[in-house]
C-alpha cells in the first residue's frame, strides 16, 4: 500500500482515506503456526498536523493457524487498529513518551511495513483451537479431543518417587 508525498502534501486540513486489499508475502514462513491468511482488507486515514502526518489504520483478515495443543488447523478472524506518525522533515522526526515520528525517506511512502507489523502483533502468540482443548496424548499421540485413549499419563515427580513406592507398599498390605 503506497501513497505519494505529493498527495500527502495536497491534503491540507482534509483527511485522505485509502481502502485496499493487501497481500503480505512470506509471513507463513516466519510465523511457525501460521498456515495461511486471506488478503488483508486495509483502511487507512491520513491527516496532516503541522509537518507531521498522522496515519490511522485498520486491518481485517482471516488466518488459518495450527493449535498449539492438538495440532489441528482452525480459522481465526483477525482485526486490529494501528497508528503511525510520519514526517518528511528531519527536524520533526522525534521520539517522545507519547509517540514516535518516523522520517519518510522515499516517495511514494510504502505503508506495507506498518501493516505487516500490525498483522504480526494481531496473530495469537499461542493459538488454541478452543478453550477446553485436551491436546495430544504424550504417550500414543492421539488427539484427545477426538479419541479417548487409555494411556497412563500420570507423572510423578522423581523427587517424590520413593514416597510413592512407600504408599504403594503400605497400600498393598492393607
Amino acid at each position: 500500500m503506497q501513497v505519494s508525498l505529493r498527495e500527502l502534501n495536497r491534503i491540507g486540513a482534509e483527511t485522505l482515506v485509502l481502502n485496499e486489499t493487501v497481500e503480505l508475502e512470506g509471513l507463513e514462513r516466519e510465523v511457525r503456526q501460521l498456515v495461511r491468511f486471506e488478503p488483508l482488507r486495509v483502511q487507512v486515514a491520513i491527516s496532516r498536523n503541522d509537518h507531521r502526518f498522522h496515519v490511522q489504520g485498520e486491518l481485517e483478515t482471516t488466518a488459518t493457524v495450527v493449535c498449539s495443543k492438538c495440532l489441528t488447523r482452525f480459522d481465526v478472524p483477525l482485526h486490529t487498529e494501528w497508528e503511525e506518525w510520519l514526517t518528511e522533515h528531519p527536524a520533526y522526526a522525534e521520539e517522545t513518551e507519547e509517540r514516535e515520528v518516523q522520517l519518510i525517506e522515499s516517495d511514494p511512502v510504502d505503508l506495507t511495513p506498518y501493516i505487516r507489523e500490525a498483522m504480526l502483533f494481531t496473530l495469537p502468540f499461542i493459538p488454541v483451537c478452543r478453550e477446553d482443548c485436551k491436546g495430544l496424548c504424550p504417550k500414543c499421540g492421539v488427539n484427545r479431543n477426538e479419541v479417548t485413549c487409555t494411556c497412563d499419563t500420570e507423572r510423578i515427580d522423581p523427587r517424590l518417587a520413593a514416597l510413592q513406592d512407600w504408599f504403594n507398599q503400605h497400600h498393598e498390605k492393607d
